[in-house]
């Protein structure tokens, strides 16, 4: 174990917490209220004073100060992906198994893709992350689950609040078909105000990006408006609605190779095919809560959406094609939570979940972008996927005394996904095509943590999990053919310490096992055309994570983290043994923040060991270090400034390797050194 220790320790660099300590009070953990010390897994808190630190444009920088948690975007603010515990050995964007809620609403479609790109940390008040095992009580996803809390008013009055800000992105610019030259400088503008009553608030908010990135074409931008209220009735039901509207859009640089990362890290192969996405998401929902008078907690939320999105370079051979993408459905959560037993000795908690989630979604793609003029033009193929899940689950919990707590739970998930339409070749008649799968999967779990004296207490947890083909993955660009992808199927064991060493120092180490059957891998094509296929044989996942926060004196605080992760391919896979390409072996950060009554001074650091790009572990992409510091000072009307520099150390480093790319083009370089000036205001 000493040797664990001194490995962690060498990682450790200077930073600022993205991540804070769990409260000593009750946390919501796997949907019921927990004492913190006996969380029987591993439970993130993120606040919102640590979502809004070094100008993020999104959760990673907050995410990534979780050990075992690696957000990668390409250009800050563009397109994104998320692997926990894992080696994003399948994602080429977004999320996969990994739940998403935001204020109690489903936000993961029924396929298992979650729109991360609609969480922005300015309209966020705060983050749950249930890693690991535990993440499977969410509806079976083996990842993680994600719950988002959002900035609301719930007093009386009115209530107002402003950011605006603005930064360098390392980079000239970009020039638009109109020959319009955008300069380095990305800006952000968001607002929100709220009228608070006797029985509840609304909530009104808006966030305006634009960034014209750091390499040739990496530029994104977004406007996000939402809506909330919630209101009271005489009864004591909570009646929450919202609504959201997303347009965005970012470009797609392509990865390049070590050779132009060396000469002209800005080149962007994107750029000769209009490489981007343009997407617009709405979202309307409304949720019910009450306690009624025989001790049930119950909730019930329905979210309905609509979606469109365009690849106007398409998704085949040599990013030709024009693609576009229109998807509807809706979500459906309800559960409730009664303590059915209590005595001087012991309790006994039941809660229940059902959880719906329904989507369809039409992909049409041809060999170029439709004609506005009279001009047939040849189209590859046209298909609808309709996809469902239903998730049952129930749960009992016994607390023995308030040091023991045993936690039970079975559910069971069905999954339905039917493929049909017509896909076309070089004949002029399509072929017709239609596939129906359909999975039932029964997930249990079980956990237990024991406070063994105060302050010191052991944890650990079991069950299995799944995660389904998305939309994405549906069609091989090769030929154009469906990708008959089986779902992955997962089992996760992890046992954990969390121990209060001193008043000011609080230590946790988790160690982990993970085995995902069916594994979905992506895999880059002689023609650059990403397609994906099942691995035969299963991965391994093996790892050891760990945190330490110590309050060094009254203004100066330290948080530390870092993983040790043993992940690879399994013994009857063509690559055996071999590291899983984009897990690195070793993770970690230091993070020190020193706050006073005139503001704050905040260091960031993280460490990526080296990271394995390909399957066979010929390439490998080298180790960097990241710091990150600012100065925050709060000034009168409530207006606070923070300045501060990204990248202070210069270091060349790519945040999104293209696993498994052919000519040696594994590279995203992320940018260099960058400034900025945040001014925050509120009422």
């Amino acid at each position: 174990m000493k040797v664990y220790f001194t490995v962690f320790a060498s990682f450790f660099i200077v930073s600022i917490s993205a991540q804070t300590l769990i409260s000593p009070a009750e946390v919501k953990a796997y949907r019921l209220d927990t004492p913190a010390q006996l969380v029987t897994g591993v439970f993130h808190e993120i606040d919102s004073l640590r979502l809004h630190g070094f100008a993020s444009s999104d959760l990673s920088q907050a995410l990534n100060s979780i050990p075992s948690v690696k957000m990668e975007t390409r250009g800050d603010g563009g397109s994104r992906r998320l692997s926990v515990r894992g080696s994003s050995l399948r994602s080429p964007y977004s999320v996969r198994n990994t739940m998403l809620f935001s204020d109690g609403f489903v936000l993961t479609e029924a396929d298992g893709n979650s729109p991360l790109e609609l969480i922005d940390p300015d309209i966020i008040q705060s983050v749950n992350f249930e890693t690991g095992p535990s993440a499977a009580s969410y509806g079976g996803a083996y990842g993680g689950a994600l719950q988002i809390f959002s900035r609301k008013n719930l007093k009386t009055g009115m209530g107002a609040w402003a950011h605006l800000q603005v930064g360098s992105t390392g980079g000239d610019g970009y020039e638009n078909k109109e020959g319009l030259s955008f300069a380095g400088i990305n800006s952000r503008f968001s607002a929100g105000v709220s009228q608070g009553f006797e029985r509840g608030a609304l909530n009104v908010s808006m966030v305006l990006t634009d960034n014209p990135g750091y390499r040739d074409w990496e530029w994104n931008r977004k406007q996000q408006f939402n809506l909330s209220g919630s209101f009271y009735d005489k009864s004591g039901g909570i009646h929450t609605v919202l609504a959201c509207h997303y347009d965005g859009s970012w470009a797609l640089p392509g990865a390049i190779k070590q050779s132009q990362v060396d000469t002209l890290p800005t080149a962007s192969p994107g750029i000769d095919y209009n490489a981007h996405v343009d997407r617009v998401r709405d979202m309307v929902g409304y949720k019910y809560e009450r306690k009624t008078s025989n001790g049930w907690d119950l909730s019930a939320s329905v979210l309905g959406r609509n979606t469109t999105k365009a690849n106007p370079y398409g998704t085949s051979p040599f990013y030709s094609g024009y693609k576009e993408e229109s998807g509807y459905g809706y979500s459906l959560l309800a559960s409730g939570s009664k303590n059915v037993f209590q005595n001087d000795t012991w309790s006994l908690d039941f809660e229940a979940t059902i959880m719906q989630l329904n989507d369809a979604v039409q992909i049409t793609e041809w060999d170029e972008a439709p004609s506005p003029l009279a001009v047939i033009i040849p189209m590859r193929y046209d298909l609808t996927m309709k996809a469902q899940q239903n998730f049952v689950s129930t749960s009992w919990v016994a607390t023995v005394g308030d040091n023991l707590r045993v936690e039970t739970q079975m559910s069971f998930s069905n999954r339905t996904r039917n493929t049909n339409g017509s896909l076309y070749s070089d004949i002029d008649e399509p072929t017709p095509y239609l596939n129906d799968k359909s999975h039932y999967t029964f997930l249990p779990r079980i956990g237990a943590s024991w406070e063994l004296k105060p302050g010191y207490s052991l944890f650990a947890q079991a069950s299995t999990g799944f995660s389904d083909p998305t939309a994405f993955e549906l069609v091989n660009p090769e030929d154009g053919q469906i990708a008959d992808l089986e779902s992955e199927s997962a089992f996760g064991a992890e046992t954990g310490i969390r121990a209060q060493l001193s008043k000011d120092l609080h230590v946790r180490l988790t160690f982990y096992h993970q085995t995902v059957n069916s594994a979905i891998m992506q895999i880059v094509q002689d023609n650059d055309a990403v397609a994906f296929e099942n691995v035969e044989g299963g991965l391994e996942m093996n790892g050891i994570e760990f945190e330490l926060n110590y309050n060094l004196l009254e203004h100066l605080k330290l948080r530390a983290y870092g993983a040790l992760s043993l992940h690879s391919f399994g013994d009857e896979t063509p690559f055996a043994g071999n590291a899983l390409p984009g897990s690195p072996k070793s993770s970690g950060g230091l993070q020190i923040w020193s706050q006073h009554k005139w503001g704050s001074i905040n260091l960031d650091s993280r460490y990526i060991g080296e990271t394995p790009l390909n399957n066979d572990g010929t390439s490998v992409m080298d180790s960097y270090m990241v710091m990150n510091a600012s100065v925050v000072l709060k000034l009168p009307k409530n207006i606070v400034v923070e300045v501060g520099a990204n990248n202070l150390l210069n270091s060349d480093y790519s945040d999104w390797p293209q696993l498994n790319g052919v000519y040696g083009k594994f590279y995203n370089p992320a940018p260099p050194r960058t400034a900025y000036v945040s001014l925050r205001w509120s009422i």
